[in-house]
């Protein structure tokens, strides 16, 4: 999926639409994912250690008031599973990267914050209607500031932190405007607008960092896509033979590379016009992605020529193959304004350790390949005899 920049238009109706969140293409998915843990990796201790201190004060608080212990001993076990949940995080690998199950660390995340926030909400409406307190208001306002400091370091989960926002202040809000004397109804009703300005503060949050990563992947987009064909261009390919010595570094994965020139295009620029070159060119693009298979890159160097990243090919037989599959794709003609073209392209293939270790030996030989089958196929066409395979 192609990212265009996002336009004044869009930010326009994402100010029309402030509840609105932008929605996350899927080739940014993996990276909002790794940003939510990296973020949470961050914060979570620092939420624990609150957690810990405010049912830490809460016990003291009851204990001096002479409340039954039964009705806050629970806090101290409480208390001890933070202190273990803190740890584990602490305790996690600091690269994300490393951890796996990002989604189901993510989901578990968001559950037991909601689900501890809603407990001690429904514990907090229980002290409010009972009266179980003499200075009542410390629990909900505890609550509050507990709630909104969770949300605020759960940003980057919208949807977790809304609802911890909301669990969290309305419930205590609703009971002290119910049952309260004046004065706590007028706390809850600012309770109530404290909860709303913070969901907002959390969409728009949540908002600007979702726009930023799209911005980013837009940018990214551009610097490493081929504008014509929507193909890596030269740079992103030399990463990606870059990562591809790494995996052969680290683990022995093979790889080759399929360096194809076309045949004669300058005589179609030259009598047909750069337009028409330029649909060729994208017509051959599209043939090239089309007979790759899912684990294979392709992208455009420049002018006519393309190169093909091909993993775990590891031998002259396989790399010969796989070429003759590409060239086989573009065999069929092509109908580009009024004009039937049939594609024919030579290439060169090279192979990881066989021919050369390095991106840089690795396309010397590629070029030198490609270099002696044109030769070749200039040869055979001035002897008469015919070209079968511009494969070298």
């Amino acid at each position: 999926m192609d990212l265009a920049p996002l336009s004044e238009k869009n930010w326009q109706a994402s100010w029309q639409a402030p509840w609105r969140s932008p929605k996350i293409p899927a080739k940014i998915r993996p990276s909002v994912e790794a940003m939510q843990l990296h973020r949470a990796m961050t914060h979570v201790p620092m939420i624990y250690l609150v957690a810990i201190f405010n049912l830490i004060a809460v016990m003291v608080l009851s204990a001096h008031e002479g409340v039954e212990p039964i009705y806050y001993s629970w806090m101290g076990l409480l208390a001890v599973g933070c202190i273990g949940r803190m740890v584990m995080w602490i305790r996690y690998p600091r690269d994300p990267d490393s951890l796996t199950h990002t989604k189901k660390i993510l989901r578990n995340l968001s559950l037991l914050s909601v689900g501890i926030v809603s407990f001690l909400s429904i514990w907090s409406v229980f002290i409010i209607t009972t009266g179980m307190f003499a200075n009542q208001m410390f629990i909900p306002m505890s609550l509050v500031f507990g709630s909104t400091c969770i949300a605020h370091c759960l940003a980057c989960i919208k949807k977790a932190a809304v609802t911890i926002v909301f669990v969290g202040i309305i419930p205590s809000a609703l009971a002290m405007i119910l049952v309260g004397e004046f004065d706590d109804m007028i706390m809850g009703w600012s309770m109530i607008t404290i909860a709303l300005l913070m969901i907002r503060f959390i969409i728009d949050s949540y908002n600007q960092i979702i726009s930023g990563l799209i911005m980013r992947h837009t940018i990214w987009k551009q610097a490493h896509s081929d504008p014509l064909t929507g193909l890596a261009n030269r740079r992103a390919m030399m990463n990606y033979l870059a990562l591809a010595e790494q995996s052969f570094a680290r683990n022995g994965r093979g790889f080759a590379v399929a360096l194809i020139d076309l045949n004669r295009f300058k005589l179609v620029n030259d009598n047909l016009g750069h337009d028409i070159g330029d649909h060729l060119l994208v017509e051959v693009a599209n043939r090239l992605k089309h007979s790759c298979t899912e684990e294979e890159i392709v992208g455009r160097l420049g002018g006519d020529e393309f190169l093909i990243l091909m993993p775990d090919v590891s031998d002259h037989e396989q790399a010969l193959a796989r070429a003759t599959a590409f060239l086989a794709g573009l065999a069929a003609p092509a109908e580009i304004d009024s004009h039937a073209l049939t594609p024919s392209a030579c290439v060169g293939i090279a192979v990881q350790a066989l021919d050369g270790n390095g991106t840089e030996q690795l396309l010397k030989a590629a070029d030198s390949a490609l270099y002696k089958m044109k030769r070749s196929g200039k040869n055979a066409n001035r002897s008469g005899k015919p070209v079968s395979r511009n494969i070298a």
